[in-house]
């Protein structure tokens, strides 16, 4: 490390990648510069999600976000153009927008009175002639600074500073079918983000949780108290079958099914169809299962209705009906959001039954997210030492297959995933 920069041979080795060996050096989740070097590098350079086109339906709606550590507003103009703006006045930086979404026509600065319109135009200085102001000669800024590259994926808001990102849906890659198959749930095709997320932070680093959401390893062993009150309970408490099996064996079972994939652009999936859909269409909710088989055929609405989750690199992931991000704030400090989502034209027994399940597993008093928060925690403290360097990502190794495309098919309890998005995060920071 040089100049506070990182050098790309120091990069490449916190990377261990040959045959039979995938290791990580503990530096790439602890060291201060490491951290730094990610933003510009990853979060500065490819497609961040930064929102949902659901949040801001309406002419003069916004939503802040966040491009790493840089705050971003996302905004619907006039003819419903979606721009993203760094949420930073070209005064003296304050923070313009404060609120996490609402509708506004303008953005006036809270530390001195400078207003922008909706689509970023600075429309006026406060006292701009009084006496001791600004001189004939003030180069005056012609507005906020818009983020580049804007791009929509059905409802999905990507954003990224760097002009010569690669077209989103070659960013997409395999996760483009798994986006569409969560979507296609919906008769209509299409969700809607109208429940209040999810927040919470823990002490560790982020790509803790890039990995673990891809995680099956981790289940039964993370969550114990969870799968005990499933195999005495079931769904009697309002688990909506996002969790399912009702007992440790049969738990165990449906998660070590179907693929995990690793693709060239860092996402990690795992998918599976449905054994059987005889109890989707004999059962409660028969009549909206019969529309989709109607629409995409049986095969189809058995990987639809069947298990896809996505860890989109760098920090967006879909699992459970909920679109979730993760907040780097330090090395050690990460913000986790989820978002719920309904599905638009489905029952709405379905919609709330699914968001019951979630608020049991993903709220601050779940199950689930409190159980995942403090494994990152201590994952970061056991990291924190010196005297051993690397983390083991070996798991599956050998029984990994790599396709024509790039993409590398793991078994199910494979770290496919993890070293997928390793492969990817090498190969940014190690870029000029």
């Amino acid at each position: 490390m040089e100049g506070g920069i990182i050098a790309n041979n120091a990069i490449d080795g916190l990377v261990l990648d040959k045959p039979h060996t995938f290791r990580v050096h503990t530096k790439a989740y602890t060291d201060r510069e490491v951290f730094e070097a990610e933003m510009g590098r990853i979060f500065e350079k490819t497609w961040i999600y930064v929102g949902h086109t659901s949040e801001i339906p309406n002419r003069y709606d916004y939503k802040t976000s966040y491009i790493g550590l840089q705050p971003v507003i996302v905004t619907r103009g006039d003819g419903d153009v979606i721009n993203v703006f760094v949420n930073r006045c070209m005064h003296r930086g304050a923070v313009l927008c404060r609120e996490a979404h609402g509708n506004a026509q303008q953005f006036d600065c809270p530390y001195h009175g400078w207003v922008y319109t909706n689509d970023g135009k600075l429309v006026a200085v406060t006292h701009k002639d009084e006496v001791g102001g600004y001189s004939a000669d003030f180069d005056q800024p012609k507005g906020l600074f818009k983020v580049p590259k804007v791009e929509v994926y059905r409802g999905f808001v990507f954003a990224s500073f760097n002009d010569a990102v690669q077209p989103l849906l070659q960013h997409l890659g395999r996760a483009r079918t798994i986006i569409d198959r969560r979507l296609n749930q919906s008769p209509e095709g299409e969700i809607v983000l109208r429940s209040q997320p999810f927040v919470a932070r823990y002490k560790g680093n982020w790509k803790f949780q890039t990995e673990n959401i891809v995680d099956d390893y981790h289940f039964l062993f993370v969550h114990r108290a969870f799968v005990d009150l499933q195999s005495k309970y079931g769904d009697t408490t309002g688990n909506f079958g996002l969790h399912p099996g009702g007992n440790t064996a049969e738990m165990r079972k449906q998660r070590y099914r179907g693929n995990v994939w690793g693709t060239p652009q860092g996402h990690g999936i795992l998918d599976a169809q449905l054994g059987t859909l005889e109890p989707l269409l004999t059962g409660r909710f028969a009549e909206h299962y019969k529309v989709l088989k109607d629409k995409y055929g049986e095969d189809e609405l058995a990987w639809i209705a069947g298990r896809g989750i996505i860890s989109m690199f760098p920090n967006m992931g879909m699992i459970h009906q909920q679109i979730r991000t993760w907040r780097p704030i330090a090395p050690d400090l990460t913000e986790v959001t989820i978002y719920p989502y309904a599905l638009k034209g489905a029952p709405d027994a379905y919609n709330e039954g699914v968001l019951h399940a979630q608020e049991r597993f993903y709220s601050p008093a779940g199950y689930g997210a409190t159980d995942d928060m403090e494994m990152f925690a201590i994952n970061h403290e056991g990291l924190s030492g010196r005297a051993v360097d690397w983390v083991l990502l070996e798991r599956g190794v050998d029984t990994d297959t790599v396709l024509e495309s790039g993409d590398v098919q793991g078994k199910p309890s494979s770290e496919a995933c993890m070293r997928g998005f390793w492969r990817r995060w090498r190969q940014l920071m190690s870029e000029a």
